[in-house]
């Protein structure tokens, strides 16, 4: 192994990254960055993640208890698939908590309600206001988006401890490290699902398929945020590339993605009229964000 020096660029050959974006090295004749090079010396063993999570919720299965967990429930398309797999295929009783944030939009809250009520779920929902986060955040060319969602799960781990519920199970697609399982603070556990189950887009939207559940409209990839195709705009202008850049190498690294899949879904989105007057009507004027 010996790591890459020169002005010249050099493209990793399994991920998107660069020698401007990380450093890179020759390893078995090809030219990898750290991260890839990472990933190699400590592979994700996806078939073991899968045990371990499936190990887990045996155990929460056989628990007496009205709920086994709580399920992180935006609307989008990852949590309601998380919700289906949770219910159809292995026996849990969620109870179903979506943090509104006061930008998601009612057709995710739509989703939220109808996918609740097909599967015979409660579901409750904790009303905050992230609108002051929002235009610091975004005014200073920042993504929003890792903070926005730890600041969720804070709010979620919250409710946890209150309810005595030690689980929460989200709809992430990315392990933490080489488990799909976190210890948070006082004995409560993030589930990461969809870890267990390598699905592609299309097997994702095949299942949503089968449930009352609708995509909306919102620009780039988010079937529940008002705020991402925005931001990723305001941030594309200023940076000159996508604040998710990160995360689809990490989709190709792990082949949840393809290459071209990935070009594709970093592509700056098209943002309607419509979706920036209702974000000013909910108080995010991106016209005036460090008003």
């Amino acid at each position: 192994m010996e790591k890459i020096k020169g002005k010249n660029t050099v493209n990793c050959e399994i991920c998107l990254h660069n020698s401007k974006t990380r450093p890179m090295f020759k390893h078995e004749g090809k030219n990898i960055c750290i991260e890839c090079l990472n990933a190699l010396k400590f592979p994700r063993n996806f078939e073991e993640m899968k045990n371990e999570v499936m190990d887990y919720l045996d155990e929460l299965r056989i628990r007496n208890n009205k709920y086994n967990c709580i399920l992180g429930f935006s609307g989008g398309k990852d949590s309601v698939v998380a919700l289906y797999l949770l219910v159809k295929e292995l026996r849990i009783r969620p109870l179903c908590v979506t943090v509104d944030n006061g930008y998601l939009a009612e057709e995710a809250l739509t989703n939220c309600k109808n996918v609740a009520k097909y599967f015979g779920v409660d579901w409750l929902v904790i009303n905050k206001d992230f609108t002051k986060f929002f235009k610091e955040t975004i005014s200073k060319g920042e993504s929003p988006c890792r903070v926005c969602s730890d600041m969720n799960m804070h709010e979620l781990w919250q409710f946890a401890r209150q309810t005595n519920i030690d689980t929460i199970v989200t709809g992430h697609e990315l392990p933490f490290g080489t488990t799909a399982i976190r210890e948070m603070k006082k004995g409560i556990n993030m589930l990461r699902l969809l870890v267990a189950y390598k699905l592609t887009e299309e097997d994702r939207y095949n299942i949503l398929k089968e449930i009352p559940w609708e995509k909306p409209d919102l620009g780039g990839y988010t079937t529940n945020c008002l705020v991402l195709a925005p931001a990723l705009v305001e941030f594309k202008k200023k940076h000159g590339f996508s604040f998710e850049y990160d995360r689809v190498s990490a989709m190709i690294r792990y082949g949840l993605m393809t290459r071209e899949e990935a070009e594709e879904a970093l592509k700056c989105p098209e943002v309607s009229d419509e979706i920036y007057e209702e974000l000013k009507k909910r108080g995010l004027d991106f016209k005036n964000l460090k008003e």
